[in-house]
Order: C-alpha cells, then structure tokens, then sequence
C-alpha cells in the first residue's frame, strides 16, 4: 500500500512526514516481556483455583439478576447479598447508596443500589477504578440452546447468562483480589470498584450519582477500566478507545385536512433531504466538526487483524462492495453514518391512516455535539418540509441519545494494558473503536475526566448481553491474569517516569 494515503479526503492535513511515518508503532512491535516474579506467583494461583473459579461462576449464573421485570425483584436482592458475601471475603471496605426510583411494570420502584468499595490508600501506588454490573438481561423469548441460568460447558466454552458480559468480568476481578490475597502479597495498586445493576437499561440514574461522589470516592482515581465487549476474532485480543454517540429519531407525518399530498409520499420525499442513495448525509454542516483523518490513524486501521472484509462484501450496499479493510472500518468507526427504518403506518384494528412515522439512527463521532446534531437534524426536517411544500404537519423528535466516547490511545494506561496482553496471549492487540453507544464510558468521561479503557476479556463468538452468551474456558483464566498483569504494569508507570 503507497502512502499518502488510501482514505484521505482531498482536504486532509497532517504534520506527520514519511521519514517518521509510523515511528510509534514500529516501537511497539516487541512481543518479548518478561513476566516478572510476582505476576508469575498470581498466574500459578489462578492456574491452581481453576475448579473453584468456575464453581463460583456457577453460583452467579444461578441468580436471576433482571432488573427489568418485578417478579426478579428478589434475586436482584441476592445478586446484592452475594456480591456484599465477596466483598466481605476480599476484606474490601464498601457501602451500598439508594440511587433514586424508576418505572418498571407499570410501577415506581426503588433503583436498585450502587456498590463502592474499595482495597488500599496508599498515597504513593496508582488508583485503579473498575467498573463492574450485576444485572443481566431477560432471556425469554430468546433462542438459547441451553439453561441460560445454569453454567454449560459445550466443548471448551461455559454456556450462561451473565458469562461474558456482567458476571464473567465480575468474577474475574474477585479473583484477582484473591490470588493476591491468597499469595500474602499486597496489590500493587488502590483498587476501588463502582458496581451497578442497571446496565442493560442504560444505567439509569448512574450518572447523577457518579457526580454525587466525584469529588470524593473517585477523586484519587487515576484510571478507569470496563472489562466488556469481544475481540474481532479468536487469536488477538482488542483494546477499545473509542465508541460513537447514538442518536435516535422518530419522524411523525400526521395528515392535515387541506393538503393535496400522500403522507407516505411526503415521508419518502422529505428523507430524500436528508440522506442520498449512498447512505450519505446531506444535511448542512452536519460534517464540520468531523476532524481530518491523519496517517497514523490510517496506520491503526490498516494494523487490525482478524477483520476480513470478504466475510460481509455480499451483505454491504452496492457502493460500498469494492471497500478495502481500512475505508469499510472508518464507515463503522470512525464517520458518522445514518440508519433509516421503514415506514410505519398503523396495524390496530382501526386502521389509523391519518399518521405514519418513521425511525432512524444517526451515528455521531468525537467532536460532534449532541445537541448541536439535534438542533441541525431539526432545523432541516423543517426546511425540507417548506421547499417541498409540504403541508402535512411534519414533527421531528429525539428519543434517546448516547455522547460519542474518545481516549487517547497512547496514554499510560493503553500503554500497560498492551504490555499485560503481551505477557498474558504473546499476541499485540488490536486498537479498535466500536459502533455501538457506549453509555457508562460517556458518563465516566464527562463528569470524571479520568482515563478509561474497555478490556474485552471474551473472544468473538462470545454473544456478550444475547442469547447463548458464553465464554471460553482460556479466556476466562487468561482473562483473570491478564487483570493482574495490567494491575502490575499500571503500579510500573511512576518507576518507570
């Protein structure tokens, strides 16, 4: 591939020249780290506890955590109790706090609490924060092949509701705790743990709380980590540094008593404003904060591995089919991208053809503002409408939002995080960002201002928070030693500065 560079625009501007081009990355392509005594104490401890491990998995696996049905209201309960049980175990300090209320099955109910707890205050050791959740999601109707509340082994995967996203993750940093605990060896960082239990529904009232104690429980925190998501592929482990915003729209056309339009029509025509046959938006100065791509980034994207094309070239639009690896990434990471529903009309008994409407998904990226975004898409649905002159009455309204996350990928902790995947797979990560809304991150971000990380313990093919959610038996013992090898290379940054 000859650079400059196959994905920049024709306004792109970049300071990096070709004598340096690529100089950061060539400096991190050793895959030689010597796993330093201490860590090896805690992997031969893990490797030692691997039948315990899984029967405490088990056990949470076991309890019906959904917060989204009062009939589980009790075993939210017991999700509580049984983490409060390790926590105790783990001689961690913590305290439950009331949140606030919300509205489920028709009913205003308490939220369900937040755990902070937290091990060491050393003022000359690091400050980790893990971000952990107990709720899981409901898995009726869904196509599981096996108990989602009993923990399955199929070949070397364990089968379960919770294993790859929620209760896999939140066994695994108890058991770092452990083997520290059980080795008589003191962690090398301050370790605090901020636990949820609204998760899947978007973390109801987690952000007013989170700025409740910002200037307390989280104001030594040097590092955020959120050990979610799945690699791209089996072999190399990811590292994630970024997630898009996600708007949600929906567009009304109600029928007005003079007007000489179709409503469906008048929805067709209008979106034809919006976005062209291509998937671009058109709308006007939607793009002007999207920065430049420079080359290094580029270099990122074309670094990936484990992503190939062929394997989706037949389920992508026509002008999207001749993309190579580094453009179709960027369209699903990197630039804002827009997902338009089909026409809705009404299928109730009473056939209401007076009103349609239409949903649609605008992804958002670093830089752009949500509420400038809203205020734009607004502002064109209503000029559209005028140049159309439509006289059906056109309403254009937000129904949800999650802020586009971004962290700098060369920071101490991407740094550590690199060097401990190293340590643990022998394998380079892989740097991706993902094309999903990213609503803890966000809040951790806006109101902490500290640095987060997302460390996918699970490979792909686990189905983390879907049907037959799963884990592999490696990645759920490599995945608790590669915790304690990023503990261990977090606690390495002052020596090394």
């Amino acid at each position: 591939m000859v650079y400059p560079h196959s994905y920049r625009t024709e306004h792109s501007e970049t300071k990096t020249t070709n004598s340096v081009y690529g100089d950061y990355y060539a400096a991190m392509k050793s895959k030689k780290i010597k796993i330093q005594p201490n860590l090896l104490t805690i992997i031969q401890y893990i490797d030692s506890y691997r039948s315990q491990f899984l029967d405490d998995l088990e056990e949470a696996v076991k309890i019906k955590s959904i917060t989204t049905d009062l009939k589980y209201r009790d075993e939210v309960k017991n999700m509580i109790k049984f983490t409060e049980g390790w926590l105790t175990k783990l001689d961690m300090k913590y305290e439950c706090f009331n949140i606030g209320f919300y509205q489920v099955d028709d009913q205003k109910v308490r939220l369900p609490p937040v755990i902070l707890a937290s091990l060491g205050n050393d003022p000359k050791k690091k400050t980790v924060c893990a971000y952990l959740h107990l709720d899981v999601p409901d898995p009726t109707g869904r196509d599981w092949v096996t108990d989602p509340w009993t923990l399955t082994q199929k070949n070397t995967n364990y089968f379960g509701n919770g294993a790859a996203c929620g209760k896999g993750p939140l066994m695994a940093w108890f058991h770092v705790v452990q083997a520290f605990k059980g080795s008589n060896m003191p962690l090398p960082v301050n370790l605090k743990f901020v636990i949820e239990s609204m998760h899947h529904e978007n973390s109801q009232g987690f952000a007013d709380f989170v700025a409740t104690r910002s200037q307390d429980f989280f104001s030594s925190v040097d590092f955020v980590v959120q050990c979610d998501s799945e690699w791209l592929g089996e072999k190399y482990p990811c590292i994630i540094y970024g997630a898009v915003g996600i708007l949600h729209f929906q567009v009304t056309i109600e029928k007005q008593e003079n007007s000489k339009t179709e409503i469906k029509d008048d929805m067709i025509n209008i979106f034809k404003k919006i976005v062209d046959d291509e998937g671009k938006i058109t709308i006007k100065g939607f793009h002007d904060y999207v920065e430049q791509i420079t080359p290094d980034e580029e270099k990122i994207y074309e670094n990936i591995q484990e992503f190939d094309p062929e394997e989706i070239r037949d389920s992508l639009p026509e002008h999207k089919k001749s993309w190579d690896k580094v453009k179709l990434l960027m369209s699903f990471w990197r630039l804002p991208s827009i997902f338009v529903d089909d026409i809705e009309e009404c299928i109730c008994e009473k056939k209401d053809t007076s009103v349609v409407k239409r949903n649609f998904i605008l992804k958002i990226v670093p830089k752009q503002v949500v509420d400038r975004a809203e205020r734009l898409i607004k502002q064109q649905f209503q000029t559209s409408a005028k140049k159309l002159n439509i006289e059906n009455k056109v309403t254009c309204k937000m129904v949800a939002s999650t802020r586009p996350w971004f962290e700098n990928y060369r920071s101490p902790s991407f740094a550590a995080a690199r060097k401990a995947i190293i340590q643990i797979y022998k394998e380079d990560p892989n740097l991706i960002r993902e094309d999903r809304g990213r609503e803890t991150a966000t809040i951790f971000d806006n109101v902490l201002e500290k640095n987060i990380i997302i460390l996918p313990l699970c490979a792909k093919g686990a189905d983390p928070g879907e049907a037959n959610e799963n884990i592999s038996s490696r990645n759920y013992f490599e995945g608790t030693k590669l915790i304690a090898a990023y503990l261990f290379q977090l606690s390495y940054l002052k020596e090394e500065s």
